[in-house]
């Protein structure tokens, strides 16, 4: 296959899962960002308190967008933030019971996309296709 066909074909393929609604998650109240910083509290192993720098990793973003976010979610009484003791730059998040009860409800609805998803490919070809999603993401933007 020539390189523009190679291309062409890789862009309508692009094309096709974005037109095909696989990923449309359901509507909430909230931001899929702000979903993701209230999972990633509710379902991080860690077996210690959860520090804003252990969701920035977990979630590859950078320290002052977590920070944004969770203030957000505090604003709003979804977390609560509780500065160390032990040294003051150091902040750690839980949810609030509000924040449980809501992750709780939209938990089953928000990832049923994506249980279809995987039902569909199964679990080997759904690992290929996070290492290449992992893959194209660690490239950066392109240009």
């Amino acid at each position: 296959m020539k390189e523009y066909q190679l291309l062409q074909k890789l862009d309508r393929s692009l094309q096709a899962f974005r037109l095909s609604g696989v990923y449309k998650r359901s509507q909430t109240k909230l931001s899929d960002a702000d979903i993701m910083v209230m999972f990633c509290v509710a379902f991080c192993d860690t077996n210690q308190r959860l520090k804003l720098t252990d969701v920035a990793k977990t979630l590859r973003v950078t320290l002052p967008a977590v920070t944004h976010k969770v203030n957000d979610l505090v604003e709003k009484k979804y977390l609560e933030k509780e500065i160390s003791n032990k040294d003051l730059r150091v902040t750690f998040i839980r949810l609030t019971a509000e924040g449980k009860a809501f992750v709780e409800s939209i938990r089953e609805e928000y990832y049923q996309p994506l249980k279809s998803l995987v039902d569909y490919l199964g679990q080997e070809d759904t690992e290929a296709l996070m290492r290449i999603l992992d893959k194209i993401s660690a490239m950066g933007k392109i240009a």
